[in-house]
């Protein structure tokens, strides 16, 4: 028996298959939407860079921005003092102003005039008298003055006061001819002199035991001088 080579057999190919339409729609499907994710992806890296890059912007505005304190917290400046006057005040003190009734206690003027109330002394007011009302207390006040500058002083213009209570009632004058109580000083004092005057008051009897209050005035162009006092029998 001879043998023969066999040759291969000849098989065809099968007939190419169609490509369904359904494959070719999922496959877009899947093209997009890998597409859609890859756009995605990077704007949210360009969004966060973004956000970083305000952020940085935004902390080297706050660290560079100058600290303002507030007013609160500044320290104050020491307050400046006023500078020293070289003349002394024209306000005198307290004690300055008011003088004791008695006869060791003078109120002075820068001209040299010297003001004094000598005393403040209880009197009965006669029936003759002008001013004062039925029940006062009549007072006589003494008023000493003495010129200490180099002229003479005319007391024409002597002006005296009293007020009594704790309102300092201002106190009625009383001209009365049997307590030899008329109008004060009168004509003038030459340079280095003294004069001495009385003035009468009617004060009410509920304000006996209060402190009087006596004030001189040597002229209109004088201040007045401020006196207290209780009232002496």
């Amino acid at each position: 028996m001879s043998h023969h080579p066999q040759n291969p057999q000849y098989q065809p190919g099968l007939p190419p298959q169609p490509v369904k339409k359904r494959h070719i729609v999922r496959n877009a499907m899947i093209a997009l939407s890998v597409g859609f994710v890859l756009l995605a992806g990077g704007c949210v890296a360009v969004l966060a860079n973004g956000v970083n890059e305000a952020a940085k912007d935004s902390t080297a505005t706050k660290a560079e921005a100058p600290v303002v304190s507030s007013p609160a917290t500044q320290p104050s400046e020491p307050a400046s003092e006023p500078p020293a006057s070289a003349e002394p005040s024209e306000t005198p003190t307290e004690e300055d102003r008011v003088a004791k009734v008695g006869a060791t206690q003078w109120f002075d003027y820068s001209d040299g005039m010297k003001v004094q109330v000598t005393s403040v002394k209880r009197f009965r007011i006669s029936q003759y008298a002008a001013g004062g009302k039925p029940g006062d207390v009549g007072v006589v006040v003494t008023i000493t003055l003495q010129n200490g500058s180099s002229n003479t002083f005319d007391t024409g213009l002597v002006d005296v006061k009293l007020a009594s209570g704790p309102n300092g009632d201002q106190a009625e004058s009383v001209f009365d001819s049997e307590q030899n109580l008329g109008g004060g000083f009168e004509g003038s004092i030459l340079p280095g002199k003294k004069k001495t005057a009385k003035y009468g008051f009617a004060i009410p009897k509920t304000h006996v035991n209060s402190m009087l209050q006596v004030e001189v005035a040597p002229g209109w162009d004088y201040e007045g001088s401020h006196f207290e006092g209780r009232l002496s029998s």
